[in-house]
């Protein structure tokens, strides 16, 4: 039925877009049309309208209209097919997915992600240090869909490519600074300096401070949700000869966030034993009604590459992508009343503490070449990754006798890490691979073009649990696996800006251990296949830009989590015999009436119906659903460009991201209720092309969630006692300048 559906929508499409064009000459004869996006999905420079994948690319004019300084900005969800939520209440983690395929748990240095990140080519193996800003961005692209071959490392649901500007060996200075509410100060500078001897070198430096959204009224602890990050990258590019160079990147980066305000949602508790500081289901808050301790989340992230580039003639290049990666990050997550007994122990609170040491190195060799009617990319890769993950929870207050109040623990550590871990894991990853993908048009560049690909991977997992609950369990696990995931995809050009294409392909998420399992077993890689159908068409004169696919993805041998009734902590992953199914639409539209005006529009729709498992704890059926997946979601952005003016060009922007309800928790369970539907507005409006001296000046002032709208970002439900979770960030504005010469 699906393959019926989406051939028919496909089909449709071509031949609407084609009778478009025909009367194209109706529009106008206007020449400041949409302009033509360069991507590297296939490992190449190539337009996006030409590359048979469903993708959304962002350049950084786009990052900054919408306000986008890292992946949590996008928690808004600017793209709605990336669903990025955060990791239950810790500052810079993140689950990260696409199609319905969003993990939660991948803070564990023995799990994998299923979307891959990649920062200039380097995969990114933690999710832990995601949350800092993103440096001097050329653009983001969002590849949705298994890249089994050419992004092959744990991309069974997408990847993203952030892709850095390189020097430009011309001495150019780039300043923004910023205030906003909530005490926000930001301010980053982007400095090229001129070539030297054939060296071009660029500096980039960021800061960003912000109070807390939540006032902590406990002396000396911190306030929730405060900002607190600052980076520094360091690149410079030795242009050795017309045809090779190497570009060499240091960057550093330190975060001491806090984590955000829990809230008590709805309670299975007694009334009668409330204590009269909670409010079940309460709305927004200025300050807590208690305090409590909550500390800084110290991360530092810092990381080398090299990428030299060779091109052996016209036809042949020959890259290699050298990389290595350090990661230490802390995280403390006050969960306030989310675990209260308010009745027998009278325990308030839960102050989790989780520490993540990892480091990486990868080599990625890339041949990439064109003979005649052939264009191929072929290549070798090697991963690296050891890591050591501890985890420990405390009991944040007592209530006392008369339920009136809280007596605080006196005994926290100051340094938890000198504390016997309630459970600690080390693990070490290796990851070999080699892939080739090659393309035929018969008929040249328009017509028919015929691409295969195919990726052999071995995957090598150890570790060991270090600790269980203040005691060595001696429990070790290895993992091991050997595949090949195959591709395929035939594309056709209608015209030179119309076209269709259908996919097949394979890939897989590597196996691994859970850590917070009492058993450590191990467990097996799932796989995913998808089918894919689509068309991309510029119609009437660049003016209009309609992109759209449909998918229908199987998933086998699903890992799955199941929570011990028991203990709230524990959990126990299995890959469950029932097959996962799931189907969806995905539009993008960008159209230009007149000049000046770009309306862009983004649509999704993901059927992902829950899946029966049995629970190997109880015996029960239970049901999985898509963590963080609505059935609908949409983004609409407006940008116009006032006339020019002597003294500057007015720039406003307007975007609305809108979206299902959805389950945030895909933990399999009987109670799959969903968060309401979501509605953010957010708007920019800039005054720039302000000539001072040699200087341009740019003076701007922004609004995020304009409108205040409240909804549950996510929530967890600990049986016999309490629903707790967040709320999405309230109405942030502020203004910038900015300065370039």
């Amino acid at each position: 039925m699906m393959k019926r559906m989406t051939l028919a929508l496909v089909s449709s499409c071509a031949v609407s877009a084609v009778s478009l064009c025909a009367s194209a000459q109706t529009i106008g004869s206007e020449t400041d049309g949409i302009q033509e996006i360069i991507v590297t999905a296939q490992k190449r420079a190539e337009n996006m309208q030409d590359t048979p994948i469903s993708i959304v690319a962002m350049n950084a004019e786009t990052l900054e209209k919408q306000g986008i300084n890292s992946l949590n900005d996008m928690f808004t969800g600017s793209v709605p097919s990336l669903r990025v939520a955060p990791f239950i209440g810790r500052a810079s983690a993140v689950s990260i997915g696409m199609r319905g395929l969003v993990p939660l748990d991948v803070t564990q240095v023995t799990r994998d992600p299923t979307v891959g990140i990649y920062i200039d080519g380097v995969y990114l193996g933690r999710v832990s240090g995601l949350g800092m800003d993103l440096a001097d961005i050329e653009r983001i692209e969002v590849l949705r869909g298994p890249q089994g071959t050419l992004f092959g490392r744990n991309t069974i649901g997408g990847a993203v490519s952030v892709v850095s500007k390189k020097p430009t060996g011309e001495f150019g200075v780039d300043l923004k600074g910023g205030l906003g509410n909530f005490s926000d100060r930001s301010l980053s500078a982007h400095i090229n300096l001129p070539k030297v001897a054939g060296i071009s070198v660029k500096v980039d430096g960021l800061f960003n401070k912000r109070s807390g959204l939540v006032h902590n009224p406990m002396t000396s602890a911190k306030d929730y949700g405060a900002i607190e990050k600052y980076g520094i990258k360091t690149t410079a590019l030795w242009e050795a000869t017309d045809n090779f160079s190497i570009l060499y990147s240091f960057d550093y980066s330190k975060d001491n966030s806090t984590g955000n305000y829990y809230y008590i949602f709805k309670t299975q508790q007694s009334a009668a034993v409330t204590p009269s500081f909670i409010t079940v289901g309460s709305p927004r808050v200025r300050t807590a009604p208690v305090g409590l301790p909550n500390f800084e989340n110290p991360q530092k992230a810092q990381g080398h590459s090299i990428v030299a580039n060779f091109d052996a003639s016209d036809h042949l290049t020959i890259r290699s992508l050298t990389s290595w990666r350090r990661l230490n990050s802390v995280q403390w997550e006050q969960d306030n009343g989310g675990l209260t007994r308010w009745g027998a122990g009278r325990l308030f609170g839960r102050l989790s503490y989780a520490k993540v040491n990892q480091h990486q190195f990868s080599e990625e060799l890339q041949i990439i070449g064109n003979i005649n009617n052939f264009k191929y990319v072929g290549g070798l890769y090697f991963f690296d990754e050891k890591g050591r993950d501890t985890a420990t929870v405390y009991s944040s207050g007592t209530l006392n006798s008369t339920v009136s109040g809280i007596n605080l623990f006196s005994q926290l550590v100051a340094d938890a890490g000198l504390a016997i871990p309630d459970r600690a894991s080390a693990a070490k990853v290796r990851s070999t691979a080699a892939f080739g993908q090659a393309t035929w048009s018969p008929m040249g560049d328009l017509g028919l073009h015929l691409t295969a690909g195919a990726r052999y991977t071995k995957d090598k997992k150890s570790g060991q649990l270090v600790y269980l609950r203040g005691v060595d369990p001696h429990l070790n696990f290895q993992f091991r696996s050997s595949r090949v995931d195959p591709s395929a995809v035939i594309a056709y050009d209608f015209t030179k800006d119309i076209n269709a294409y259908v996919k097949w392909g394979r890939a897989y998420r590597a196996g691994g251990a859970n850590t917070r399992s009492v058993a450590l077993a191990p467990f097996g890689e799932e796989e995913l296949t998808s089918w894919e159908i689509g068309a991309k068409s510029d119609l009437f004169d660049r003016r209009l830009r309609l992109n759209i696919a449909a998918y229908k993805s199987t998933l086998s041998n699903q890992q799955v989590d199941f929570a011990n009734p028991l203990f709230i902590s524990n959990t126990e992953t299995k890959n469950a015999p029932e097959k996962r199914h799931i189907k969806g639409i995905e539009a993008d539209i960008t159209v230009v009436p007149f000049s000046g005006l770009t309306v862009n529009a983004n649509y999704v729709y993901t059927k992902a119906p829950t899946t029966p498992v049995i629970n190997p704890y109880t015996g029960g059926t239970e049901f999985i659903t898509s963590a963080y997946t609505p059935t609908h979601a949409y983004t609409a952005n407006f940008d116009y460009n006032f006339p020019k003016w002597s003294f500057g060009q007015l720039r406003a922007h307007v975007d609305i991201n809108s979206a299902g309800g959805y389950v945030s928790n895909n933990t399999p369970s009987n109670d799959n209720t969903k968060n309401g539907k979501t509605l953010l507005t957010n708007a920019r409006l800039s005054l720039a092309d302000i000539k001072i001296s040699q200087a341009e000046m740019e003076l701007s002032v922004w609004g995020k969630n304009l409108f205040n709208n409240t909804y549950q970002l996510f929530d967890v439900t600990i049986a016999g006692r309490n629903t707790h979770g967040m709320y999405n960030e309230q109405r942030t504005w502020g203004v910038e300048a900015r300065i370039k010469f």
